[in-house]
């Protein structure tokens, strides 16, 4: 039963991984990594029970705490004047340039040998592995180690996930010309609490829980209080394809739900469709106007 137990973990793990990196505003990254081909295995029949076992495995939504994203869409402001009135109230004035990409840098971190600190965070990008959109949520989601160079290292999560016989992943970046290892322990029951690790050359560098990434990630927003209370977060749009993933030019903000609440939504908003005349978006938050002129967003009751 050991051998063939080895058999099938060996022909049930199969991952490609493939280092990609990319720097704020100007410097390509560099992130090394590693990969780790098929192997062609001998047809072994499973045992009854153990073939349904595998059937029955359970598609891992681990990261369904980081929330669902749902993009509103936005209505010109004069639209609801008629039948509201004018802007009664200002709830937020802020210049987004002391916030972007802020998210990338919460309280979980490490360091390098030579000093430099790396923060973890978890994004999702805003298309799937073959640059397409039909995918589960899951396979958008990467963890991002952005150094305090401004440097960004892209994880894409399903890749580093294990569990059991079922999963066995991992990736390597390269940092400071250290290798760093990162991994997520899955926890079927309870995915918040599954745990990510990052061992480096001196050992465990990082141990934490996706909770603890997601909280982070959400404690960096600035707190806007609508019909209920929201994290303002505001960044560059990742993508990714074959190659890995990317920054793009297009901004992005986001209203995350605070505090987190496991599964729920957040809400994308394309920043290009935040006018200076006004928008609403009446299928995310009703009465309320949106502007955003000179770098400068404004939101206000109506």
């Amino acid at each position: 039963m050991k051998n063939l137990n080895k058999v099938l973990a060996a022909g049930l793990l199969a991952f490609n991984f493939v280092s990609y990196a990319s720097a704020f505003e100007s410097e390509a990254l560099k992130a090394a990594g590693l990969e780790a081909g098929t192997a062609a295995m001998p047809e072994v029949p499973l045992p009854s029970s153990e073939a349904a076992a595998v059937a029955e495995t359970p598609d891992l939504d681990l990261f369904r705490y980081f929330g669902y994203g749902a993009t509103p869409r936005a209505s010109e402001l004069y639209l609801e004047k008629g039948a509201k009135g004018i802007e009664k109230e200002s709830l937020l004035s802020l210049k987004l340039e002391t916030i972007k990409n802020a998210y990338l840098k919460p309280a979980i971190t490490f360091t390098t040998g030579k000093g430099t600190k790396v923060h973890i965070s978890g994004t999702k990008a805003s298309n799937c592995p073959n640059g397409g959109n039909s995918c589960a949520d899951k396979d958008k989601f990467f963890l991002v180690l952005t150094t305090d160079r401004n440097e960004s290292y892209f994880v894409r999560a399903m890749d580093i996930v294990n569990w059991g016989i079922f999963m066995s992943g991992s990736k390597t970046v390269t940092i400071d010309g250290e290798k760093y290892v990162v991994k997520v322990y899955a926890n079927a029951s309870t995915p918040e609490n599954s745990k990510l690790e990052v061992k480096g050359p001196r050992g465990v560098a990082l141990n934490s829980t996706l909770k603890q990434v997601g909280d982070g990630v959400a404690s960096k927003g600035v707190d806007v209080k609508l019909g209920k209370a929201y994290k303002l977060a505001y960044g560059n749009e990742i993508v990714q394809g074959p190659q890995g993933a990317k920054f793009t030019d297009k901004m992005l903000l986001l209203m995350i739900p605070f505090p987190v609440v496991d599964a729920n939504s957040y809400y994308i908003f394309n920043a290009s469709d935040i006018k200076p005349a006004g928008v609403t978006f009446p299928s995310f938050e009703q009465g309320y106007s949106f502007r955003l002129e000179g770098g400068v967003l404004d939101i206000s009751k109506i």
